[in-house]
Order: structure tokens, then C-alpha cells, then sequence
């Protein structure tokens, strides 16, 4: 008798994009007390700097009340407060839309990820492209390919143009001209502003013409704003690019002189990354002028809610309480506003230290400005022979450095994964506490035989 298979579509999945090569820690992480030795991972975007701060606030104040135990339309449909109408409060806050934000509009679900994932399938067909410049974030590529079976299609920028400026525009009218050609139609223009990993916010008149491409090109256009609550000043970007989400800009409203339909714009948001609460799983998606969108995602996601858990936490922090039949709240609860605040504060100070460290190096780096994370050239530092003497190609070398960090405990991920055309960077995360992140420098001089830095010189 034969034994149980895979689905066809299960076995493709298998083989193609399970496990895909790369760069991955499988080991146990650092643990100060119980795990001294583990890796420190610099490689995930995460926010480290108030999770102290963020748990004690959550294990002294958040509760659940009897709503939160049953199925989601028991938050949904009663009285409870809750990210209904949190979310959109949230995203008026940071956004400034032209319209406000309304639980009408508002589609919540477990994470950007899965929420990307249920967009995918309700606008894609089997096939069908998702167009991006490139370098990218790299698990777009999950979110595109399951369940929806569309296609990640990069415009490639050269390294000498700016991928967030108006030059960019030229390079994707090609991709999507070129796509369509050898028979990939492009379904969605994706835009992650600010940009993962490029750390900035894009310019007002590049976000204007993306919205005027996918007008031309009859596409639906999904804005990534994830990190619109990190945008921050250092000595390295003193005036930071201002962010502007697509929702303050008139291409959204009905009848605007672009001639845009804004049937066609859709805003990817969330609180987790700027309240460093990955594992949380919230987030949004906004659709003004497309309610059959909406309907659609909602419908998608009733198998895989946000958990009533996470629910009532981040509805404690945006209002302030989770209570039945409570009055509207208008504005941030307290803490909120000054958890906000104060993570600016810290991740200007944060990248200081790092910045100062690869300056001891003499490393150079793309000065970030929005985002918990830059990118970092290794090419001084990374090995070029190995212990026999040979010369080492460019991925024996990249081979090499991860594998010099690992050994000394600190793993960064290259930006090869995500189709940087330079292949000798990494995008470093340097939103760790500093007692743990000093000590990941430390590690990175040990793995590449660097004297040890001082520490900042003031």
C-alpha cells in the first residue's frame, strides 16, 4: 500500500520554498543568565530599548474581561473596547489622513504577514506579478508566493540611483513593460515607506508617482507603513526625511486632480513594530474606497483572528482601558503617547553608539533615519582567503563572515536575501539594550580580528 501524499500544490511548496537556503540561527538565543554564550541575533527588525518598560506596563494594567474568552464576534459585535476601535485611533494619530480612519475601512487580522497573504489572494491570480524595487524586504516573498501562487517581480535599481527616488520610476515602468511581455501580468506595486532596509522615508513626489504608475498601469498599489512611528534624528541625519503616509496625500481622496482612482490604494499598519511587540501579533490594513476589498479580507482572515489576547492588550494602551459600554476615546491614552515618544529618544541614542563603532572600523554605512535597523559594507573586514591560502569568490567570502560570526556568537544577516546589488553589506539591527548590544560589538571584533573599540568618544 502507498503511503499518504502531498497535495500536488504541497509538494511544489516543499520543494521550492521550504527551507530555502540562506542564513538562519537554529542554536539558543542569548540569555544574560541562562545562556550567556548564545547567539545575540542582529539580523531581525525588532525594538528591544523599552520591552522592560512595555511588559511591566502591560503585567500591571491590561486585563481581559468575559468578551475576550468567547469567539471574535463577541468583541467585535459587543461592547467591549478593543482594537476597532484602537487601531484606526492609531493610525489617525501617525497619519494625518485626509479622511479619517474608521473601523469601515479597517481591516484587522494577525500580523502584517498574514494579512499581505489574504490581500495576495483576493486581488491575485495564480501567476500574477507583485511588482518592488529591489533591495526588499525578503519575506514579502512568502507572503506573495502562499496562498495566492503570485510572483515577486524585482525592478532593479543600479547602485549609483537612489531606489527611493523619482529615477526610481523609470526601472519599474521597464519591469512592468518587460514583465508583461514574457507573460507575468503585474497585479500590485508594493511600496514599504519607510523602506525596509534602506531605513528612510521616501519622498512625497516618489509616493505620488508610484500612485500615478499604478493608475497608468491599472494596478493596485499597497503601501507598507509599518514603521511610520520610527522615524528619528542622529548626528549622522539631523533632519531626517519627513514620513508622509499615502492617506495624508489628495491621490486618496475621490476626484483628485491626479486622476487617480483611490479604489486602488491600500495602507499596510501596525503598532508592533513600534512598541517593539513582534511576537504580538497585530495589524491592519486600510482601504478607503474599495469595500469589497474589505469584505473580502474580513471573510479571508474569520479562520485566523487577532487573538482576543493580544486584542485587549493593545487596546489598553491606545485607550487607556478595556471596559464595556465606555465613552469614544479621541486621542492616545497616556502611556501610549509617551512610550512614542520616549522609543524616538532612545533609538537616536541607540544608533549613536553603533554608528560610532563602525566609524572606529571604518566601516561605511548608509546613515539610517526611519526603522530599527541599517546597511553596513563588510568588505574591509570580511575574509578574503581561506586557511589554506586560496582566494575566496564573493559567496565563499559571505560563507565565510557568517561563519566567523557564529562561532564568536553574533550572526547579522547579509543583504544578499534581500537583492541588494551590493553583495558585501548587512542590515545590522541596533535596537538592543546597550549592555547587550555593546557586547555583540565585541563579539564582531572577535569574529573579524578587530582591535576593540573604546567605546564613543564625546
Amino acid at each position: 500500500m502507498s503511503s499518504p501524499t502531498l497535495s500536488r500544490r504541497g509538494q511544489t511548496r516543499l520543494e521550492n520554498e521550504v527551507d530555502i537556503p540562506g542564513y538562519s540561527v537554529t542554536s539558543k538565543f542569548y540569555h544574560d543568565a541562562l545562556n550567556p554564550e548564545g547567539i545575540i541575533s542582529l539580523a531581525t527588525a525588532e525594538n528591544s530599548l523599552l520591552s522592560e518598560e512595555l511588559a511591566e506596563y502591560m503585567n500591571a494594567h491590561c486585563h481581559i474581561v468575559p468578551s475576550h474568552l468567547k469567539y471574535r464576534t463577541s468583541v467585535t459585535n459587543g461592547f467591549v473596547q478593543s482594537t476597532v476601535q484602537a487601531l484606526p485611533l492609531y493610525i489617525n494619530d501617525y497619519a494625518k489622513p485626509l479622511t479619517p480612519v474608521t473601523p469601515t475601512h479597517t481591516v484587522i487580522g494577525p500580523g502584517l504577514g498574514s494579512i499581505i497573504a489574504q490581500f495576495m489572494w483576493a486581488v491575485c491570480d495564480e501567476g500574477d506579478g507583485v511588482l518592488l524595487t529591489a533591495p526588499f524586504y525578503d519575506d514579502y516573498r512568502r507572503d506573495v508566493i502562499y496562498p495566492a501562487r503570485a510572483k515577486v517581480i524585482l525592478a532593479r535599481v543600479p547602485p549609483e540611483v537612489d531606489s527611493l527616488s523619482l529615477a526610481s520610476i523609470s526601472y519599474l515602468r521597464t519591469a512592468i513593460q518587460e514583465s508583461e511581455q514574457s507573460g507575468t501580468r503585474i497585479r500590485v506595486l508594493l511600496l514599504c515607506n519607510p523602506h525596509n532596509p534602506l531605513a528612510r522615508a521616501y519622498p512625497t513626489e516618489t509616493v505620488l508617482a508610484y500612485a500615478a504608475l499604478a493608475e497608468e498601469f491599472n494596478l493596485h498599489l499597497l503601501v507598507d507603513e509599518v514603521f511610520a512611528n520610527q522615524v528619528f534624528a542622529s548626528s549622522r541625519v539631523p533632519q531626517p526625511p519627513p514620513f508622509t503616509s499615502i492617506l495624508a496625500l489628495p491621490v486618496s481622496q475621490p476626484g483628485n486632480a491626479a486622476g487617480v482612482d483611490p479604489a486602488r490604494i491600500h495602507v499596510l499598519a501596525g503598532p508592533t513594530k513600534a512598541f517593539g511587540a513582534s511576537g504580538i501579533k497585530v495589524g491592519a490594513l486600510v482601504s478607503q474606497h474599495n469595500p469589497a476589498l474589505v469584505r473580502m479580507l474580513n471573510v479571508g482572515l474569520r479562520a485566523t483572528p487577532i487573538s482576543a489576547a493580544a486584542d485587549a492588550l493593545f487596546a489598553h494602551i491606545f485607550l487607556g482601558s478595556v471596559r464595556e459600554g465606555a465613552e469614544e476615546v479621541t486621542e492616545l491614552a497616556p502611556f501610549a503617547r509617551w512610550f512614542l515618544d520616549e522609543n524616538i529618544r532612545r533609538m537616536s541614542t541607540a544608533f549613536e553608539l553603533v554608528g560610532s563603532w563602525c566609524d572606529f572600523h571604518k566601516l561605511s554605512f548608509i546613515p539610517p533615519s526611519a526603522g530599527v535597523f541599517f546597511i553596513v559594507d563588510f568588505d574591509p573586514i570580511m575574509p578574503t582567503k581561506d586557511s589554506a591560502g586560496a582566494s575566496l569568490g564573493i559567496q565563499e567570502r559571505l560563507d565565510a563572515a557568517v561563519a566567523a560570526m557564529l562561532r564568536c556568537g553574533v550572526f547579522i544577516k547579509p543583504t544578499t536575501t534581500f537583492a541588494d546589488p551590493i553583495v558585501t553589506r548587512f542590515r545590522m539591527t541596533f535596537t538592543l539594550p546597550e549592555k547587550q548590544m555593546r557586547l555583540a560589538l565585541r563579539r564582531l571584533e572577535m569574529a573579524f580580528g578587530l582591535s576593540e573599540w573604546p567605546g564613543p568618544q564625546h
